[in-house]
């Protein structure tokens, strides 16, 4: 009998990740880079925090550790929030110093906001970076294999829709940050009308509610990639019985899907916070990076 017989599986995997990543903090890492404003296409642009060599994915199940110069890292495509009418690429929060300290590129993308054009065309332009990530991501050390779509608030939305629809490619994973959109009839229904910004983006056509809610295709189809939804504790039971509803339905779809419930965070503070050490949501969301990517 073996010595390593004698111990039992789990602590010997502790082990091993212990000394894995003593190893790896021998290794001197360099400063993540920054790729600013790289245009993509219409005008738009994205940024690319590229992580250093010798970052560590430091806490993630599994022995798959690492993301150095000689492998590709995987890479987190963000999709800022704002309502559908605003906001900015540079909306990031903590994400870049936490990704990329875990080995994971980020990429972080602007889209035109309405009423300059619609959701469709804001959920084309969400697809058209994805399609430049996959074409273009290997010179700056990203893996076109290896793609997470995370998005917050309106991002949520637009993420969503991108699977729901099929225009993402062959996706790792999908990670829909606190929104209320999956199903706009249904929402209307709850609140009584839509409200600011949903009124404004999604208008006052229930046609235009149900082409523009992810249920709508996800009713139809089936190979759906990974998803991880988180929500907040704002607007109470309404937000959580929306995801819940269209995780629920991914899930009837055959796709795997888990939910954050964020209850103890504000519609601003589960985005904000994600990033920081002990914060619940931030390993949730690591647990799941190192599931679909390794």
């Amino acid at each position: 009998m073996t010595t390593a017989s004698l111990v039992p599986a789990a602590l010997l995997r502790r082990i091993l990740q212990a000394l894995v990543l003593v190893a790896a903090l021998a290794v001197p890492a360099t400063a993540a880079q920054l790729h600013d404003g790289v245009g993509y296409g219409r005008g738009l642009k994205l940024d690319i925090h590229a992580p250093g060599k010798g970052a560590v994915q430091a806490g993630l199940p599994g022995l798959n550790l690492f993301s150095f110069g000689s492998r590709r890292a995987p890479v987190v495509i963000y999709v800022h929030g704002g309502g559908w009418l605003k906001g900015s690429r540079k909306k990031v929060y903590a994400l870049p110093d936490w990704l990329t300290a875990r080995g994971y590129m980020l990429v972080a993308i602007d889209y035109r906001k309405v009423p300059a054009t619609t959701i469709d065309g804001q959920v084309e332009d969400v697809a058209a970076a994805v399609r430049w990530v996959r074409a273009n991501i290997r010179r700056y050390g990203g893996d076109p294999e290896r793609i997470v779509l995370m998005g917050h608030s309106a991002g949520a939305h637009l993420v969503a829709m991108v699977a729901a629809k099929k225009k993402g490619g062959n996706l790792r994973g999908v990670i829909p940050n606190d929104v209320q959109a999956y199903d706009m009839v249904a929402y209307a229904g709850m609140r009584g009308s839509l409200g600011y910004p949903y009124a404004n983006a999604f208008g006052s056509d229930p046609s235009d509610w149900v082409r523009w809610s992810p249920v709508t295709y996800a009713r139809q189809g089936s190979g759906y990639p990974p998803h991880l939804f988180l929500h907040s504790g704002s607007n109470g039971e309404r937000r959580r019985a929306l995801t819940q509803g269209y995780a629920n339905l991914l899930k009837s779809r055959g796709a795997r899907v888990s939910v954050f419930d964020g209850r103890r965070y504000t519609h601003g503070t589960i985005a904000r916070h994600l990033g920081r050490s002990g914060d619940a949501a931030t390993r949730a969301v690591e647990r799941f990076l190192a599931a679909v990517t390794r």
